[in-house]
């Protein structure tokens, strides 16, 4: 009898086990400071659940989700992960993401398009396989590196932005393209990794170089050779811009 109870209670913790991992739907790659999923302090390889809400003091966490996706957390940043559901052959039926405040970075895994829904107090970031930095604010603004992104306020004002630098802000009235001083405004103050990737790791860079221009950063700074060195490669598979290409991420 004592027996088959042991027996019991190892069937049921391993049941426990199991239903923990799947319920899995991310792991931390790497991070800075001590980030907390609800009252968890985070680590590397801890893993994230669908509902978390994950803040950020000061530094950042970087997270590779089972799709191949990937998101930064950056300073002073929170969001909530509402949805991750699986669809089976690695991909996800829907990620939906609601950034509260602070500043991000996204690129795009293995699944649709239309199964990513990010939101924000002011606005909804349509998605079309892409790598791109954004802030949250009062307003939200979203910088493209990769593919394009769609971008609206609440009454439905959209601005379509598309590689290569194009910088976005949705406000409550409208929603617009910035150019100039404008733009290098809202690149340094409020997008630090669309200036400066370099306190991420590896596999979280995106081609930045077409940001620099706009920006006061010196490239010099990032080593002798004044380039930033070629990204590994991805740790997560396909992805939707996480690599720069054979000739590695240019100045």
């Amino acid at each position: 009898m004592i027996r088959n109870l042991l027996v019991s209670i190892l069937f049921f913790a391993t049941a426990c086990v199991g239903i923990a991992q799947a319920d899995s739907i991310a792991k931390v790659v790497a991070l800075s400071g001590s980030p907390k999923a609800g009252d968890r302090t985070l680590s590397e390889g801890s893993a994230i659940f669908e509902h978390d809400k994950i803040s950020v003091g000061s530094g950042n966490v970087q997270i590779l989700f089972v799709d191949g996706t990937k998101l930064v957390i950056g300073p002073g940043s929170s969001l909530v992960v509402e949805k991750f559901l699986m669809r089976g052959s690695g991909t996800a039926e829907k990620v939906s993401i609601n950034a509260l405040r602070g500043t991000f970075r996204f690129i795009t895994g293995k699944s649709a398009k239309k199964a990513y829904d990010i939101k924000t107090a002011n606005a909804t970031i349509g998605i079309r396989g892409t790598g791109f930095d954004f802030w949250v604010k009062g307003d939200t603004g979203v910088a493209v590196h990769d593919g394009s992104v769609r971008l609206c306020n609440l009454t439905k004002s959209c601005v379509s932005l598309n590689a290569g630098c194009d910088l976005g802000i949705a406000q409550n009235n409208n929603s617009h393209e910035l150019f100039e001083n404008k733009k290098a405004n809202g690149l340094t103050r409020k997008l630090p990794y669309a200036v400066d990737q370099r306190p991420l790791d590896k596999h979280f860079w995106l081609n930045i170089g077409a940001c620099k221009q706009f920006t006061a950063f010196d490239p010099g700074n990032q080593g002798s050779s004044g380039k930033e060195p070629k990204p590994q490669r991805d740790v997560g598979g396909d992805n939707g811009g996480g690599e720069c290409g054979e000739g590695g991420c240019p100045e």
